[in-house]
């Protein structure tokens, strides 16, 4: 018998198999690895290039910013040379005189004709007023008062002042006026001379320079950040770029002759580099947008890319060819791993099926709480089915519920995705799930014709919209329906009939279980109920008798007291049956709360109310709603009582005017809770410190510091009796009787 070389044969062709895919792999990596080298080689030529043109852009600005700053230099120092001629021509003159001289007039005319950058000269005396021009002659009216130019020489000489543009109101062309001052006798202030230089003349001069694209060339004095001229020139003359003031002063602080730096100008970012002009606080500033390298770099990297594409594609081809034949072989592999794959998801879906099933079965067996139950069974049908989303709804065995809103239902969301539901018609399912005592599921419920259009809901844009829908009753023993298993996903024919037969499974053993923790949650709760019963009967016997024993204990001590603080006997009668009957009050309003609290407002409007006048304005209680326990109530109102009773006898309340205010507060938190009471009278007769201590004294002093460890303080001022106390105000939560 001869044995078939077979699998000799698959294992030699499983090894080729291999090699070949290997030397696919490597051909691919090398393809690829040549791809990127291109891509690097281009980008990193393209980052260096662009490098360059910044760099070379800034070198070219600095250069013309040092050239311009030279040239205006020079053009103020001539400038100030002939202003100081034209000064020494008229300083000391008289005005009059002056104005009227022809002489002067071609004088300066002759001088404005040597310098062909000078607009006009200008002469103006103390108040400002316009005395002689190259304009023309006669002089015509005009007034330079309001000038910074002028203003600027007024208090001291500033030698050569250059100010900022205007509109000339002779010539009507936009210029700027470069002034020196003009002394009288003692130095006195006696006009200027001055010389306007058309802002054309800059854009004439600087348009000749060779400067990056978007370039702007700025004059700007450095006291302020006025700008004298800018090009280009506005339409109007005067409208300039604004310059970033902040950042070139924090750059020429580093340097202040020459630098660069960076700033921003009408959103757009800039680099900008500035020289001073000579030793004068002006500066040339020249900026570019960040950007201005991109027309150049461009037309750069069209030629270089052009050979990068060039070498691109044909290794590209190269590559393709040499990997069709792994991609062929790849995709024979591929489909043999996905068909190894599809049958191993199939077995752990059906092993994970069955873990579920086995451990929601355990569950359900130990488990006798309802909610619990349900959160199981919720979750497990999830888990079988791949819902997005799944619920619990309850019968409640109610005809009228039909028809009403899903919440009604009772509803128990796996994930608290509640928002899934939101698009679904919950009352139609529920309705006729209940109604027909059968499952309903829907491959796509928009285009089932009775649910569909139920299931748009408007405003809901932000929620996916559920498409895939399965309903399966949960019925009893007897066949009635306790309420139903929902399930929704937002695909389409995402639940198959294996799913439905799952759940479906798994619904007839939550029946039995959601059967047995209701009985069980019946007979605890009529055990809790038996139990709580006994408890608050105990309860009310033990506070009854504990509340018996203080309320003869406090009589015992307000019969003793009074004893001894009264003479005679009708006086001890009064008293006591006072203290009684304030006790009694207190006490009354304990009952109604079942020896809780009693609020503090109604203990004072007991005492206080019968003395208060018809206005009600004799009597003042401000304060929150605060409840006072028990063991606080009744020491608190005996001390209202004693306060009142004090009042009425000898203060506030035993004088017509007299009035009485009570203010109290409440801070702090938990076992930190205390209260505040302030006893204020007003308008009664003049207090003064008594001889001797009387009950109420002692009420205050003793039986409220050593019952209740409150803090008391009296206060006898002759305007009226002020007394304080602050007591420790236990949290009503904590006595309520045990349960």
């Amino acid at each position: 018998m001869q044995f078939s070389p077979r699998p000799e044969r698959s294992s030699s062709s499983f090894k080729r198999r291999r090699q070949l895919l290997a030397r696919g792999r490597l051909t691919l990596i090398m393809g690829w690895f040549g791809v990127f080298f291109i891509l690097t080689t281009f980008g990193y030529i393209a980052w260096e290039q662009r490098n360059r043109l910044i760099q070379r852009n800034e070198r070219e600005i600095a250069s013309n910013a040092y050239f311009l700053a030279d040239h205006t230099a020079r053009l103020l120092e001539v400038a100030d040379l002939t202003l100081k001629q034209v000064a020494v021509l008229v300083e000391g003159g008289n005005w009059d005189l002056i104005e009227a001289s022809k002489p002067h007039w071609q004088h300066l005319v002759t001088i404005k004709e040597t310098l062909p950058y000078f607009d006009n000269l200008w002469l103006n005396d103390a108040t400002g007023r316009l005395r002689l021009t190259t304009a023309g002659f006669p002089t015509p009216p005009s007034n330079a008062g309001d000038r910074d130019a002028f203003k600027a020489q007024i208090k001291s000489d500033q030698g050569l002042f250059v100010g900022e543009p205007i509109i000339g109101r002779v010539t009507k062309q936009p210029t700027f006026m470069i002034s020196r001052r003009l002394n009288g006798e003692d130095n006195t202030f006696h006009g200027i001379v001055s010389a306007t230089v058309a802002l054309s003349y800059f854009e004439t001069y600087w348009g000749k320079l060779f400067l990056p694209k978007g370039s702007r060339v700025t004059l700007v004095r450095a006291a302020d950040g006025a700008i004298i001229a800018q090009l280009p020139l506005s339409s109007d003359g005067l409208s300039f770029f604004p310059i970033d003031k902040a950042a070139l002063d924090q750059a020429i602080a580093g340097n202040a002759v020459a630098g660069t730096y960076s700033f921003l100008s009408n959103g757009e970012e800039r680099t900008g580099a500035y020289h001073r002009v000579g030793e004068m606080p002006l500066y040339i500033n020249i900026s570019i947008p960040d950007d201005a390298y991109w027309g150049p770099w461009t037309i750069q990297m069209k030629l270089y890319g052009a050979f990068a594409l060039i070498a691109f594609l044909a290794l590209a081809a190269l590559t393709a060819l040499a990997s069709q034949q792994f991609r062929e072989q790849a995709a024979t592999e591929a489909f043999l791993q996905k068909e190894v794959a599809l049958r191993t998801s199939e077995l752990q879906a059906e092993t994970a099926a069955l873990e579920v099933l086995n451990r929601t079965g355990r569950a359900l067996a130990a488990e006798l709480d309802v909610d619990r139950l349900i959160e199981n069974v919720v979750e497990a049908a999830v888990l079988l089915t791949g819902a997005q989303a799944g619920a619990y709804f309850s019968n409640r065995g109610d005809a009228s519920t039909a028809g009403t809103r899903a919440e009604e239902y009772g509803l128990y969301t796996s994930g608290g995705s509640r928002s899934a539901f939101a698009k679904l018609p919950i009352d139609q399912i529920c309705t006729a799930v209940f109604e027909q005592g059968r499952s309903i599921r829907f491959d796509d419920i928009a285009d089932d014709l009775e649910f569909g259009a139920a299931s748009v809901v408007p405003h809901s844009h932000d929620r996916a919209r559920a498409r895939s829908v399965m309903a399966i009753p949960v019925s009893s023993r007897n066949g009635q329906i306790q309420g139903l298993l929902l399930f929704a996903h937002e695909r389409a024919g995402a639940f198959t009939e294996r799913a439905e037969r799952l759940v479906t499974g798994l619904a007839a053993q939550a029946a039995v279980a959601l059967e047995n923790g209701r009985l069980y949650q019946e007979a605890q709760h009529e055990i809790e109920e038996r139990r709580q019963a006994q408890n608050q009967q105990s309860f009310l016997i033990r506070e009854l008798h504990h509340r018996v024993k203080n309320t003869l204990a406090t009589v015992q001590a307000v019969v003793g007291a009074t004893a001894r603080s009264t003479s005679n006997i009708d006086e001890f009668y009064k008293a006591f049956v006072g203290r009684i009957v304030s006790l009694a009050n207190t006490h009354s309003l304990l009952t109604e709360a079942l020896w809780q609290t009693a609020p503090l407002r109604e203990i004072l409007e007991k005492e206080l109310e019968p003395y208060n006048d018809a206005r009600g304005e004799r009597i003042t209680l401000e304060g929150p709603i605060v409840e006072l326990p028990s063991e606080i109530a009744v020491p608190i109102g005996m001390a209202i009582h004693e306060l009142t009773t004090n009042a009425a006898k000898y203060g506030a309340l035993s004088m017509r005017n007299g009035k009485v205010s009570v203010t109290w507060d409440v801070h702090g938190e938990g076992d930190e809770k205390r209260l505040t009471i302030t006893w204020q009278e007003r308008g009664g007769p003049s207090v003064s410190q008594p001889d001797r201590q009387g009950f109420g004294s002692r009420l205050l002093h003793r039986v409220l510091t050593t019952q209740l460890n409150a803090k008391v303080e009296v206060d006898y001022d002759p305007a009226g009796l002020r007394v304080a106390i602050d007591a420790p105000l236990k949290s009503t939560a904590n006595l309520s009787p045990p349960i």
